[in-house]
């Protein structure tokens, strides 16, 4: 039995001014203790898709299900254990949290609603939250107010927060967007460890696949464009052997950190997709025809079913995945990537321990 399951969900808003729907026929399943990579651009339904799955927007058709069961047929007590057991780590830490209220009293509320301990534990546990969370427990911290912590720390409490309510899901949605690239690797770090300890699954939403590959390693990841899933895979094998164009676009378009590697032509698809950038979604066919740079006939004609590509359960939306170039630079940059920041780990650990309250200072 899948932990979570979406099936079949379109979405459209009623205010929206264009026809297109945000969401088409989007189906996924996420098992207990998975990780779950959602990529694709700005647009593309990622929040949107997030924000179903915990609850907070009903799709216009299809259906999302907690363990078997459809969540907007849910009622009183089954519905409150199901929105504990799905948590959400805002993109913004700064929007996230009350201004009005401390540290303290944003860690109890949860606690409280949902009885998570007796009253009289509740102090103890918000203690354990921000250990659990890499923050100081002293009674001065606690009785600050968001705006008085750094941008990690801000972080750090709203994971706090989602891990209050013990779920058995967290949808991150770009949790490190926001945050100087010194304290992504922390605050990643942290997420895997949790998901260890705790046996959680993720929904991880991302735009960068340099992120995703170091997060969802060992896990799968779909690619949306404009609502509509392209490609679907375990991580490593979608990333070394894209079947879809827009895919291997993403990960063409990465920077690569070698300076003679960065002086290098880009290919000739990719200047192509460039130059219909600013092309819109095909109305027929399948939807990447406008900006695709290996697009034949058919593909304006007829839309592509997602179907098998590569190995493990590598899927595509594409007619023609062998006109796909292999992107092997750009896998390896990011798999040297990943190895670097694994060693920078490494040895932050084996230096000596500081007050993480004060590592996280300065942090904006």
């Amino acid at each position: 039995m899948s932990l979570l399951s979406v099936d079949h969900v379109s979405h459209r808003y009623q205010a929206a001014r264009d026809d297109r729907p945000v969401l088409s026929d989007v189906n996924l399943e996420i098992e207990p203790g998975q990780t779950l990579a959602v990529v694709g651009e700005s647009g593309c339904g990622k929040t949107t898709l997030g924000r179903m799955i915990t609850g907070l927007v009903q799709p216009s058709a299809g259906a999302v299900s907690f363990e078997d069961t459809d969540i907007w047929k849910l009622h009183g007590a089954g519905f409150r254990r199901y929105r504990r057991s799905v948590q959400l780590i805002h993109q913004d830490p700064y929007g996230a949290l009350n201004p009005g209220l401390t540290l303290e009293e944003i860690l109890s509320a949860g606690l409280r609603h949902h009885r998570i301990v007796p009253r009289r534990e509740v102090h103890g546990e918000v203690h354990r939250l921000l250990s659990l969370a890499g923050l100081d427990t002293s009674r001065a911290f606690l009785q600050r107010y968001p705006h008085q912590l750094s941008g990690g720390q801000r972080q750090r409490l709203v994971i706090a927060r989602a891990m209050a309510l013990r779920p058995s899901l967290v949808v991150a949605d770009e949790p490190v967007s926001m945050l100087d690239v010194s304290m992504r690797i922390s605050i990643l770090d942290l997420l895997k460890s949790l998901g260890e300890s705790h046996g959680l699954a993720y929904l991880f939403i991302s735009h960068d696949f340099g992120v995703v590959r170091y997060f969802a390693a060992g896990g799968r990841i779909i690619v949306m464009f404009f609502g509509v899933v392209v490609e679907s895979g375990p991580v490593e094998e979608v990333i070394a052997n894209p079947q879809h164009p827009y895919t291997f676009l993403l990960l063409d378009a990465i920077p690569e950190p070698n300076p003679r590697l960065a002086r290098r032509e880009r290919s000739e698809a990719t200047r192509i997709a460039a130059e219909r950038i600013e092309a819109h979604p095909a109305e027929t066919g399948c939807v990447f025809a406008n900006r695709c740079p290996f697009v034949r006939d058919r593909c304006r004609a007829e839309k592509p079913p997602l179907q098998a590509g590569g190995a493990d359960g590598h899927l595509s939306a594409c007619w023609y995945p062998e006109l796909v170039p292999a992107v092997t630079t750009a896998a390896e940059a990011m798999a040297a990537a990943a190895a670097a920041a694994e060693s920078a780990a490494a040895t932050a650990v084996s230096q000596p321990a500081v007050n993480k309250a004060t590592a996280d200072k300065g942090v904006a």
